[in-house]
């Protein structure tokens, strides 16, 4: 126990020499070590897709029954 202890003293202290970017990657990692531990972090982390649809047209209910006329459609006619 108290290596323990003096390890994340160590840790903590190390932190305020670590630049900005190398920080988030360690909380990025500790949420992975703490998930693979069976020790889920509180918060939720939220995804951001960066418009990564924004040029896509809206599909809608009658856009996907069309696909699916055109795709099954004739499915099973030309069996004997």
């Amino acid at each position: 126990m108290q290596e323990q202890q003096a390890l994340k003293a160590e840790i903590i202290s190390s932190l305020d020499f670590l630049p900005t970017d190398s920080l988030r990657l360690l909380a990025e990692f500790t949420t992975f070590l703490q998930s693979k531990f069976g020790r889920a972090n509180t918060q939720r982390q939220i995804v951001r897709l960066g418009g990564l649809w924004a040029d896509t047209p809206e599909i809608t209910a009658e856009d996907i029954a069309e696909a699916r006329h055109e795709m099954w459609g004739k499915f099973g006619e030309n069996e004997i």
